[in-house]
Formats: structure tokens, C-alpha cells, sequence
């Protein structure tokens, strides 16, 4: 009799790297495009609609807002293999639909390096970060991490940093001292980690959006439209 995978049951370092493996591969083969939209599509959308949701009450991964076992190995897998997944997350926590809808999102995430796409992420988050009287969405904010701490909580550590460094983020825009231990977390397990060593940076410098009026008008560059 085939044993059932639990909601709740971890997800090991093998069946990560198969994943991995797999979209890699289909990337190579079909291209970035219409890989990453097969891959994430039903992932996303469920990731879009559960930041506009209220707080489920629950703790823990059986409580991810709408996000299924298989939709955090998704998740995970293309942030780990794909920065432009891990920057379209980002955007979606910090920055509301109306302003960056879901299909914009998808576009940069399967091709980050068309102009357009590129530019026009960077003109949404100097928009978001450098105009004081646009403020965080608290609960669209609490609902990403809590999310990404969900994905954390079930997945191994190399799929945790970036993540962590999405979580820091949020915290930084939040103005969340947090944001420090997070990106420190993230550094931790992968030195290398760009976004959270930004964030680290910002943080040590006093640099924060507009609306914290901390150093107003500063952006960090972290998220990587050319990769």
C-alpha cells in the first residue's frame, strides 16, 4: 500500500534537488518562459491571493494561507534557482496588486531581462520607497512573511536564505529592527546572499524608505533586475 505524504511532512534535501533538477532541465529544453510559467503559475496565483487574505489564526505549515505541500517546493525551488522569482515575491509583499498586478509579475519573473520589465519593476519600488506617504500594507506585509516563514519551517537550509532574505526585506520597509537578525540568518547559512547582506547594510547605515523618515528618500539596491 503506497504510504500518503502528510501536508506537514518535510521536505528533504532529495526531493528539493529532483525539483530543482527538473525545472532546470525543462528551462534548458522549453525554455525560461514557458517553463516558469507552467512550473509557478497555480503556485503564484494561490501566493497572490493569500497575501490579500486575513489572518487564518493558525501556526504552522498546515496553516500557509492557501499554500499547499507541493506549492512551497515550487516556491522554494524557483527562488533558490531563479532571482527574478525571489525579486517578483518581494514585490508582491511590499507592493499591492493595483500597482503591481500578477501578470506583470509573472512576465518579470519569466523574463527579467527584457527592458521593459526591468525598468518598470525599479520605477514601482522607487515610487513605493521614496514617497512618504506611501506606507506599508501591515497586513499584506504580515501575511508574506508569515508565508515565508512557513516555507522555511518546511523546507531544508539551503532553500531558507533566500527566503530570509525576502523576510528582511519586509522588515526593513516595515521599519522592523528584525530586519537585521534576518538578514544576518541569511548570511549565515549563505555568505554570498546579495539581498541580505543589502538589507545589513541599509540597516547599519540608518538608510530606510521615505515614509520612516530615516534617511528619507534612500532605496538599497537589492533587488537584482539583471538577474
Amino acid at each position: 500500500m503506497m504510504n500518503m505524504i502528510d501536508e506537514t511532512t518535510p521536505i528533504s534535501d532529495t526531493e528539493m534537488d529532483r525539483l530543482g533538477e527538473r525545472l532546470t532541465e525543462d528551462c534548458g529544453s522549453r525554455g525560461m518562459e514557458e517553463t516558469i510559467r507552467e512550473f509557478l503559475g497555480e503556485p503564484f496565483g494561490r501566493w497572490v491571493d493569500s497575501l490579500a487574505d486575513p489572518p487564518s489564526g493558525g501556526d504552522g505549515p498546515e496553516n500557509a494561507r492557501g499554500l499547499s505541500r507541493n506549492d512551497i517546493r515550487a516556491i522554494a525551488v524557483a527562488m533558490e534557482r531563479a532571482m527574478s522569482v525571489r525579486d517578483a515575491l518581494l514585490v508582491s509583499i511590499v507592493v499591492g496588486e493595483d500597482r503591481s498586478p500578477r501578470e506583470f509579475l509573472m512576465d518579470f519573473m519569466t523574463n527579467p531581462m527584457h527592458p521593459d520589465n526591468s525598468r518598470r519593476l525599479e520605477e514601482i519600488l522607487k515610487d513605493s520607497f521614496q514617497d512618504a506617504s506611501t506606507t506599508p500594507d501591515t497586513a499584506r506585509c504580515d501575511n508574506g512573511v508569515t508565508m515565508m516563514f512557513d516555507i522555511i519551517e518546511m523546507v531544508p537550509e539551503r532553500y531558507q536564505v533566500q527566503p530570509l532574505a525576502v523576510i528582511s526585506y519586509v522588515l526593513w520597509w516595515m521599519g522592523d529592527e528584525r530586519a537585521m537578525l534576518c538578514a544576518l540568518r541569511a548570511l549565515a547559512l549563505d555568505e554570498d546572499c546579495s539581498l541580505a547582506a543589502i538589507v545589513c547594510s541599509a540597516t547599519h547605515r540608518h538608510i530606510g524608505p521615505a515614509w520612516t523618515s530615516e534617511n528619507t528618500g534612500n532605496t538599497p539596491e537589492g533587488v537584482d533586475t539583471d538577474t
